[in-house]
C-alpha cells in the first residue's frame, strides 16, 4: 500500500491516474473528498483543486482504503524524518501526547509514519500496565445462589420461598473487565492490529488483546469516551487511554469488515502551535494567563451586559508592571508582501486588545518562521497607535522547530518590554 507524504500549508498532492506512486488516483482523491465530508473537517483546512489537495492547518495520518497519507508541519531542509520528531515535540509539550522524549528516540521515525508512532507507544504503555494487572470494576449482578453472597434480595425472596423454590436471591457486587475504559483499549488494539504494518508492534498488540479476551468491543461505542473518568485504582492506565483516543476517536472510526477502511489521527495546527507557545512562554514567566476572559469589547446600555468577549491567547506581567499580549497566528506571513501580509482583522483584533486593555503597552503578532520571512531575529513589523507612541503593535516570527531558539527569542520579545519606562 503506498504512503503519500505532503507538507501541510507549503506542498500539494498532486492527481493522477497515470500509475505515479507519488499521486493520488482521481478514486482516492474522491475518497478523500467523501471522509472530509463525513468527519465534518473544516472545508478551508482541506482544499481540493481539479489537479491537486492542500492540507491548511491540518497535520496527522490519514488511512484510506488503498493508500495513506502523511501531512507534516514545515521545517528546515523538508527532513522527513525531522519533521516528525518536530510534531512529536510540540504534541507532548502540548500535553496532546504524554510521552517521554526517550521513548521517541528508540522508535524507528524515518520508516514510521505518525499512525505507527502512536501505535508503537501505545501498545508498549498498555502491555507495560497490563503486565501489572487487568483493570476491573465492580458490577451489581442479580442471581440465586446457593449461599448468600452480598445481601438478600427481600422481595425476590420472599417470591421464591411462597413458590418454595430452593436457593438465595442475592444483590452482591462482581469484579467485572468487561468495562468502558478496556472496551476502548481493545477497540485501539484491532485498529491497531488491522492496519500496522510494523511486526513488532502487532505482536504487542496481540499479546494485549489476549489478556481482555472477555472484553466485548461491540458495545463499544464513541460517545463514552470523554464520560471516562480517572482515580487512584485506575490512574496509571491514564496515559495509555490517551494514545488510544487518538486511535478510537471520532475522526478514526473503529475498523470493522463491510465498512470503509479509513481512519484519521489529525490535529490543528493553530490549536497546537498556540498551546506550543503557551508552553513555552509559562516555562519562563511566572504570570502568564492563558486565554484571558477579563474584558468585553462593549456594554449593552440597556441591560449593562457586555457583548463581543475578548480572549487573548496570552497575556504576560511583566515586574515592572507593564503588561504584554502575545497573540499566535498559524499563518503564513511573507517578506515581499505588503506589512509581511498580516490580515486586516488580525489589526482589528490586536487594536480591540490595546484599547481596553489599560496595562497592556505591546501586543505582538507570533506567526511560524519560514524561508520567504527575511529576518527571524528582530521585529518584522511595529505600528503604535495614532496620539499615544506607548502602545505598540509589533509582528514577529519564531523559529519553533527548535525548542532552545525559540524560547530564546521569546525571552527577547518579553524582555524587551522590561526596559521600557
Amino acid at each position: 500500500m503506498k504512503h503519500l507524504v505532503v507538507t501541510e500549508c507549503f506542498n500539494s498532492l498532486l492527481i493522477s491516474d497515470t500509475g505515479n506512486q507519488e499521486c493520488l488516483t482521481s478514486l482516492e482523491a474522491d475518497e478523500l473528498a467523501a471522509y472530509v465530508i463525513k468527519h465534518d473537517l473544516e472545508e478551508d483546512g482541506i482544499q481540493f483543486s481539479r489537479n491537486e489537495i492542500t492540507f491548511i492547518n491540518y497535520v496527522g495520518f490519514i488511512q484510506l482504503r488503498s493508500c495513506s497519507i502523511e501531512i507534516l508541519p514545515k521545517v528546515s531542509g523538508n527532513d522527513v524524518r525531522h519533521s516528525r520528531q518536530v510534531l512529536l515535540r510540540m504534541l507532548q509539550r502540548s500535553g496532546f501526547l504524554n510521552i517521554h522524549e526517550s521513548q521517541v528516540s528508540q522508535l524507528m521515525i524515518e520508516k514510521m509514519n505518525l499512525f505507527e508512532i502512536i501505535a508503537s507507544l501505545f501498545t508498549e504503555k498498555l502491555a507495560l500496565e497490563l503486565r501489572k494487572g487487568v483493570f476491573k470494576t465492580y458490577q451489581r449482578e442479580y442471581g440465586e445462589l446457593h449461599l448468600v453472597r452480598g445481601k438478600i434480595n427481600m422481595n425476590r425472596q420472599l417470591l421464591r420461598e411462597a413458590m418454595m423454590q430452593p436457593g438465595v436471591s442475592c444483590i452482591y457486587d462482581e469484579f467485572q473487565i468487561d468495562n468502558p475504559l478496556n472496551q476502548a483499549f481493545r477497540a485501539a488494539l484491532q485498529i491497531v492490529m488491522s492496519q500496522s504494518k510494523f511486526p513488532s508492534t502487532k505482536k504487542r498488540a496481540m499479546s494485549s488483546e489476549v489478556l481482555l479476551d472477555e472484553v466485548d468491543s461491540r458495545l463499544f461505542n464513541y460517545d463514552q469516551l470523554d464520560r471516562i473518568r480517572f482515580d487512584r485504582t485506575n490512574v496509571r492506565f491514564q496515559d495509555s487511554f490517551q494514545l488510544a483516543k487518538l486511535l478510537v476517536g471520532r475522526s478514526a472510526p473503529v475498523f470493522s469488515p463491510g465498512r470503509n477502511k479509513n481512519s484519521s489521527i489529525l490535529f490543528k495546527m493553530n490549536d497546537l502551535f498556540e498551546a506550543y507557545i503557551a508552553y513555552l512562554v509559562r516555562k519562563n514567566w511566572d504570570e502568564v494567563t492563558v486565554k484571558d476572559r477579563s474584558y468585553k469589547l462593549l456594554v449593552n446600555e440597556r441591560n449593562s451586559r457586555g457583548v463581543f468577549q475578548l480572549e487573548p491567547d496570552l497575556l504576560v506581567a511583566r515586574p515592572n508592571g507593564k503588561q504584554i499580549i502575545i497573540d499566535t497566528k498559524w499563518k503564513m506571513i511573507h517578506s515581499q508582501r505588503p506589512r509581511h501580509g498580516v490580515k486586516r482583522e488580525d489589526f482589528y483584533q490586536m487594536y480591540a486588545y490595546l484599547t481596553r486593555y489599560k496595562k497592556v503597552t505591546e501586543v505582538v503578532l507570533l506567526y511560524p518562521h519560514h524561508d520567504g520571512i527575511a529576518s527571524c531575529d528582530s521585529c518584522l513589523e511595529s505600528w503604535h497607535l495614532e496620539g499615544e507612541s506607548g502602545k505598540k503593535i509589533k509582528v514577529y516570527s519564531i523559529q519553533y522547530e527548535n525548542e532552545q531558539v525559540a524560547e530564546s527569542e521569546l525571552r527577547d520579545i518579553v524582555g524587551s518590554l522590561e526596559l521600557l519606562d
